[in-house]
């Protein structure tokens, strides 16, 4: 779908303090690297006093001030999470100190394709409503190590952040160009408990397999979404400055863009970033757009490719045009909020 006048006023993160992985043993022997070494994950970051949605709160005033965004100009507040136990109404609690007194707001799933989808959704309100004047898209996650430790053996880290972005119109720090999904509902079942609720955490299916059993249609979906935001856009591979994809690892992404028509390693890519922060679920690709809007290194025509995915299983791919030259950020000091 190709946008019009929608542009990325601003972006925000709140990373807590990042942790070196120590990396587990491999095979018998210790003679095989491990699974999680071989995805290149490096550390992660750890909150132990934030909860996701505090983080996205925090994430989410950052970028209201980066876009110099006002709370009484936001029309709707879209916030992306995943399994949080400590807000089981973070849109509310986040309109409450973000928002203004008429600013709306809905929680969007879709596992670790929410930022992207929340992007998706704040764009389709402020084409749906001319008198909109700005969206906030939020996310937060926290993956208790009591649940989420055994990701390990699985290869990746997850990791605890708050990310944001702005949208309005006009003027902004980028043009949201096109965007395109895609799904494949026929793996829902990898994501399905295979008993009644029992009120305790289990693994589903694809927490004790990993991608690897599916990297086939994997590797389909995430070409042909590709493909088709780049040809709706008509823009060639070649003119893509940037890749923000998600940071499920090296060894996936590998597989996923260096054969896709981006021809593309990891390496190439934001995931030099988030090996640090560990995977943070919807966070990811709005922390990696952060990262690269307050570096400093993007000028006015650069285009930025941002790579997303869920399960369940849902795509999304979004091309962002720079529409000015980026400015290096100083650090910033961390606020309170209750």
């Amino acid at each position: 779908m190709l946008w019009q006048d929608i542009t990325i006023a601003g972006t925000g993160a709140w990373v807590p303090p990042i942790k070196p992985e120590h990396e587990p043993r491999g095979g018998p022997g210790a003679r095989q690297p491990s699974a999680l070494a071989l995805n290149g994950f490096t550390s992660a970051a750890v909150s132990k006093d934030n909860t996701a949605t505090q983080m996205a709160a925090r994430a989410g005033l950052k970028a209201l001030r980066h876009a110099d965004v006002a709370p009484a100009d936001l029309s709707l507040l879209v916030h992306a999470g995943f399994q949080d136990g400590d807000h089981y109404t973070p849109a509310a609690y986040l309109t409450r100190v973000l928002g203004g007194k008429d600013t709306a707001s809905i929680e969007v799933g879709a596992a670790s394709d929410g930022g992207a989808a929340a992007l998706v959704t704040a764009a389709e309100h402020l084409t749906a409503r001319p008198d909109a004047k700005a969206t906030l898209v939020t996310t937060g996650v926290r993956f208790p190590n009591e649940r989420w430790g055994y990701a390990r053996e699985l290869g990746y880290v997850a990791g605890d952040a708050g990310a944001a972005a702005v949208l309005t119109r006009g003027t902004g720090r980028a043009r949201l160009v096109a965007t395109a999904h895609v799904t494949e509902p026929q793996l829902e079942t990898q994501t399905r408990a295979r008993q009644g609720y029992t009120g305790a955490a289990r693994r589903f299916p694809v927490e004790e397999t990993g991608f690897m059993p599916h990297i086939e249609v994997l590797q389909r979906a995430t070409h042909h979404c590709i493909e088709t935001v780049l040809d709706e856009a008509a823009v060639k591979p070649a003119d893509i400055s940037h890749v923000v994809p998600i940071a499920i690892g090296s060894v996936v992404l590998d597989l996923l863009l260096s054969g896709s028509p981006l021809g593309l390693r990891s390496d190439n890519t934001s995931w030099t970033y988030g090996r640090h922060l560990g995977h943070a679920g919807p966070s990811d690709v709005l922390l990696a757009l952060d990262r690269t809007f307050r570096s400093g290194a993007l000028r006015a025509g650069d285009r930025v490719l941002v790579v997303s995915f869920g399960v369940g299983f849902r795509w999304t791919t979004a091309l962002i045009e720079i529409t000015r030259d980026s400015v290096a950020a100083a650090p910033a000091g961390r606020s309170t909020m209750n």
